[in-house]
């Protein structure tokens, strides 16, 4: 009966929010791409007869995504003949998975959450194992795989909170929920108390650590001076992952630097596409020249800004930043992963909003390689006394790359979880 009661909430909320979510997709001019997919129907044999095992990861956008791609890849080079799905939520998500993933997975969008849909998106294609990376809740579709003895997993899981608060208000509904996931794989013991306190069996619960220590963030092609255009010798400022407002913090703390580093240059990286053009509107009301990537210049002059309206460049970028600052941590987001500049050995500057990444920020701030910074006032402050320090910024990018190493080995065990899980099959 609860099952039902939630798929008629669902059915009886639907004429609101499609059209709501139509007519905000068309404001932010973005494309409406998978609806067919996300309502369970698919090109004749997308999902041919299978040959080996088959596995299906979900991961909501694009950092999830990243955090996954490792572990995906992993499995595929000890199984090659496991068949894997992945599945995004957000267009950007869907275009990161298609570029780092390659031939190694078939990628769709995530069905809507109706029990007829993930029904019929289960049936055609037969997954032998379900894999969530962090903690997304899909009621239905959990059922419908637990009523086919379809095993279920969530690697990477973390429960804020904030989170934890909302869950809690509907904890009689997730106490028959959390019940149906085969394993939880928490990044800390925090995370596994809570997910415990929420309804799933402690006996599913294990802490494996936080997959994004594992990424091979630094192992791709970092990026080049050349190739963007910046000039030998200059600073580079990079405010990377940026939401509303926080361009304008960043552009503040990019004018104060340039009073002592004349010959600095910045580059703009928005987190979601459809905030490109307000971003370069920013930069122009700011009184700085903006040069898009997409366009390309041989010579990004001192004193101007490079925008990176291109996906899955930012993480690269980082590595030619003096000053790395990462978004999502002044506006209320939550924040975003901090370990891809550390990655390159750079110390990484954040705001105080870093719910989703508690863990990490903790354990950056402990080694000094973490800097929190209120607004943009503070960063330029910051930053000026670290770029006069050269000692200093090079023992904090030391310390940032053990820090990672020290707490790496959740891949491994979340492959581990995933390899016993299918061989549990046989």
């Amino acid at each position: 009966m609860t099952f039902f009661l939630y798929d008629m909430l669902l059915y009886a909320i639907a004429p609101l929010y499609f059209p709501f979510i139509a007519l905000s997709r068309m404001a932010r001019g973005k494309k409406r791409l998978g609806l067919r997919e996300r309502f369970g129907f698919f090109s004749p044999g997308f999902f041919a007869d299978k040959k080996g095992r088959r596995v299906w990861f979900h991961a909501v956008s694009v950092g999830e995504t990243l955090a996954a791609v490792p572990l995906v890849l992993a499995l595929k080079k000890k199984m090659p003949d496991a068949e894997i799905y992945f599945s995004t939520v957000t267009e950007t998500g869907n275009s990161v998975a298609r570029e780092k993933l390659g031939g190694a997975a078939r990628i769709i969008f995530f069905p809507f959450d109706f029990g007829a849909v993930v029904r019929r998106v289960i049936g055609q294609m037969s997954p032998d194992l379900f894999v969530v990376v962090e903690t997304e809740i899909w009621p239905n579709l959990l059922k419908a795989l637990h009523d086919k003895s379809i095993p279920s997993l969530i690697i990477n899981g973390r429960i804020s909170p904030r989170s934890f608060k909302g869950y809690s208000r509907f904890g009689f509904f997730f106490r028959r929920v959390l019940p149906l996931v085969s394993g939880y794989l928490m990044q800390s013991e925090a995370d596994a108390q809570r997910i415990i306190r929420l309804g799933a069996p402690p006996e599913n619960v294990s802490v494996s650590g936080n997959i994004k220590f594992d990424q091979s963030i630094a192992s791709g092609t970092p990026a080049s001076r050349a190739a963007l255009g910046i000039p030998e010798g200059a600073k580079v400022f990079i405010a990377g992952s940026t939401h509303q407002g926080e361009e304008d913090e960043a552009l503040k703390a990019y004018k104060e630097l340039l009073v002592d580093f004349p010959g600095m240059v910045m580059a703009l990286a928005p987190r979601h596409p459809e905030r490109f053009a307000a971003a370069e509107d920013a930069v122009r009301q700011a009184g700085f020249q903006c040069v898009r990537k997409s366009i390309g210049a041989q010579f990004i002059a001192s004193g101007s800004v490079l925008l990176l309206d291109t996906m899955g460049e930012l993480a690269g970028t980082y590595a030619v930043g003096d000053i790395n600052f990462v978004g999502g941590s002044w506006a209320d987001v939550g924040g975003h992963n901090i370990l891809e500049p550390a990655a390159f050995g750079k110390p990484v500057f954040f705001g105080p909003v870093m719910h989703n990444f508690r863990d990490i920020s903790r354990i950056m701030k402990d080694c000094g390689a973490g800097i929190e910074v209120k607004d943009g006032a503070e960063l330029a402050a910051e930053a000026k006394k670290l770029l006069l320090d050269p000692a200093k910024y090079s023992a904090l990018g030391k310390a940032a790359l053990e820090a990672i190493d020290k707490n790496k080995g959740a891949l491994a065990k979340d492959l581990e979880a995933v390899e016993e899980m299918l061989e549990s099959l046989d």
